[in-house]
């Protein structure tokens, strides 16, 4: 009996083991490649099967809080709710003093470099300032414009978000059928097709071109997903020796490259920063894009950060800047990622050259709220203290611009944080300060109270007050479980589209979204929390706050003061009422030379033109559906154009459902009337 009961012990020692070598095998991973990280490391993101994620995101989470705080004080102070008594004595506001010397010479007027023929790459070019320095477009003529071509893919029917880029002629863009197709500019006449063979969206936000002056072939490159590819641009060919046969292996990704010293860099959801051989494929490097404070009891390696909305360039200096998204699952609980969770929600400067961060700005700490900086950060120049000073500008969802220098990160403008409420779920320790701006006035309202419910009739009114008085609401409050929170911004004010700046006035103009979203925290589970996210609507299916609930804005950088805002897009059925009221949209705006906004994206399918310096609509045209991206504009023959995709947009048909918002395969160009 005691032989029989050994063996029995003994397997049961030796199984135990094999499960924990297995565990720990499955949290390993090595991957020399990273040039700020350990070859091999242990991570719950490492993780590959769904059934050592479970094990330990339940039960060795379980164990860690039931019978660790029984035995550490350390995980009974962490699983402790905040001491009220600590932000009592703490001062309302804190500010991070602006810089104001020590500048570098910025760049001249004389020096800036704006397109004109040519759109090489979404957003404009590696600055995104999203600028055409073309005028033949203008106040003047504006009113001219017409319908030069119209392009249907005929493949499906999709919201495409790439800005078009065109190229000596040529107009390149992803189709909702996954093709990737180039037109004649002036025609609209179908040049090639290439039908990308797997995912759902090629070139999911743009392009960028290279002229490869070595072998004399201009080059189309564009993620999909996790692949990186190469084309031909004038034949629509893959470029046999990138990768194979065109194709490269990467971390996924939604944006363009960036294209330093003829190397491709591209940020990934790993997440990372990814450096290849533009002309091979062969990855060079990789940059970890998670910052861990060891020194913060609880704090791990979380699961989001994404530098989803794009990168930009400075060539000369080879650096590149990304914005950064939320901390990842669960959006809205963070007791398993203590601490500020760096460098999500951030502004992240990286020098190419030399394999380093040169600085981070981070906006929300500890993120709950859902509130990623989603559009790529710009690259301008204002005229500051007598000076011309480099900047890096980035609008994000709060409704805020950030203006940092381009060379440290050091906010331009006084940048004052207010004293946040602390959470009452056991585990969650929010930062004691959040961002609360003066200047740059912010382009949104980002704290939901009782007096923004709506006004647009009494009956809507009375019930979106009976929403509220049973929810929480007010500057960054934590959620509390099984109550509805009410926040503003998760679905603006800047969202991916980012803005479009003019360098020669230092203005900049940005859409926004001004819509509020009803969160509700639920526990599952010890440690384990869903979240339900519903839009804060009345009865009819209108945003639940006052208007405006879509803008447009114009900001002086130099001073921070807004010139003008106007409502942009109106319902139909208001407008027959005398409210013009703003509608979602995730257009994006770009302006030009010619004293001219062009932006599209609202729920009325127009697409319109503003004053650049009144706000003043001068020109507006019915699209085929809703415009799903910023304009671009370019010239061929003498003429300037304006092109966008006219197809309907993926967020508009979620939010808004497919009776609002119509998929469709349309690409839209304009010019004068001759």
């Amino acid at each position: 009996m005691k032989k029989i009961i050994k063996k029995i012990f003994i397997l049961l020692l030796s199984s135990l083991f094999l499960i924990l070598f297995l565990l720990l095998f499955d949290l390993a991973k090595y991957d020399s490649s990273y040039v700020n990280r350990n070859a091999l490391t242990f991570s719950f993101n490492n993780l590959n099967s769904k059934k050592s994620e479970k094990f330990f995101y339940n039960i060795y989470n379980n164990w860690r809080r039931v019978f660790s705080i029984k035995i550490f004080k350390k995980h009974r102070d962490y699983w402790t709710v905040e001491d009220p008594s600590i932000r009592a004595n703490l001062p309302e506001f804190k500010i991070i003093p602006g810089k104001k010397g020590n500048f570098l010479p910025g760049k001249k007027i004389e020096n800036i470099k704006v397109n004109l023929s040519n759109w090489n790459r979404s957003h404009g070019d590696h600055s995104s300032i999203r600028f055409s320095g073309l005028d033949l477009i203008n106040k003047k003529n504006v009113k001219k414009l017409k319908v030069a071509w119209r392009y249907n893919s005929k493949d499906g029917k999709k919201g495409i978000q790439a800005n078009l880029v065109v190229n000596n002629g040529f107009v390149y863009l992803p189709t909702p059928g996954n093709h990737i197709v180039c037109l004649d500019a002036a025609s609209g006449k179908e040049i090639w097709k290439y039908k990308v063979k797997r995912g759902y969206t090629a070139a999911k936000r743009g392009f960028v071109i290279w002229e490869d002056t070595k072998n004399n072939i201009t080059k189309l490159f564009f993620t999909n997903d996790d692949q990186l590819i190469s084309l031909n641009a004038k034949t629509g060919l893959p470029i046999k020796d990138f990768g194979k046969n065109g194709i490269i292996e990467i971390g996924s990704s939604p944006s363009p490259p960036a294209i330093i010293d003829n190397k491709l860099v591209v940020g990934t959801f790993r997440p990372s920063l990814e450096v290849y051989d533009i002309e091979t494929g062969k990855l060079y490097w990789k940059y970890y894009l998670r910052e861990i404070d060891k020194k913060v009891f609880g704090a791990f390696d979380f699961k989001g950060g994404n530098p989803w909305g794009g990168i930009s360039a400075d060539l000369e200096n080879g650096i590149v800047y990304l914005t950064t998204g939320n901390p990842g699952s669960p959006r809205h609980v963070g007791v398993l990622r203590a601490g500020k969770n760096l460098l999500a929600n951030s502004v992240i400067a990286i020098d190419v050259r030399n394999k380093k961060k040169l600085w981070h700005f981070q906006e929300t700490c500890h993120d709950i709220w859902n509130l990623d900086i989603a559009a790529p950060p710009i690259l301008t120049t204002i005229n500051k203290y007598g000076k011309r000073i480099d900047v890096i500008v980035a609008v994000t969802k709060l409704g805020n611009t950030l203006i940092l220098d381009k060379n440290t990160g050091e906010p331009i403008f006084d940048y004052r944080m207010k004293l946040a409420p602390r959470s009452l779920i056991p585990g969650e320790k929010t930062c004691k300060y959040q961002p609360f701006l003066d200047l740059p006035e912010p382009f949104a309202r980002n704290v939901f109270k009782k007096e923004d419910v709506t006004n647009i009739s009494e009956s809507s009114k009375d019930y979106m007050l009976s929403i509220v008085e049973k929810s929480n609401y007010g500057f960054f409050v934590p959620h509390v479980p099984n109550k509805s929170t009410i926040l503003f911004n998760m679905g603006g004010g800047a969202q991916w589209t980012g803005a479009t700046v003019d360098p020669f006035k230092n203005v900049m103009y940005v859409t926004a979204n001004e819509n509020a979203d009803k969160i509700t925290v639920k526990q599952t589970g010890v440690n384990k929390y869903v979240n339900r996210i519903e839009e804060f609507k009345d009865t009819n299916g209108y945003p639940g706050v006052k208007p405006p609930w879509g803008t447009l804005t114009a900001i002086n950088l130099n001073t921070g003061k807004k010139i003008w805002q106007v409502p942009l897009g109106y319902y139909e059925n208001l407008k027959s009422k005398g409210m013009i009221t703003g509608t979602p949209n995730y257009g994006g705006a770009t302006s030009t030379a010619g004293g001219l906004i062009f932006v599209a994206g609202t729920m009325d399918k127009l697409i319109r033109a503003f004053d650049a310096d009144t706000g003043a609509e001068l020109w507006s045209h019915k699209l085929p559906f809703i415009g799903s991206a910023p304009p671009t504009s370019y010239e061929v023959n003498g003429e300037q154009y304006i092109v966008i995709p006219a197809t309907g947009g993926i967020t508009l048909g979620i939010d808004h459902g497919a009776d609002l918002v119509k998929q469709g395969d349309s690409f839209v160009a304009f010019k004068l009337q001759k």
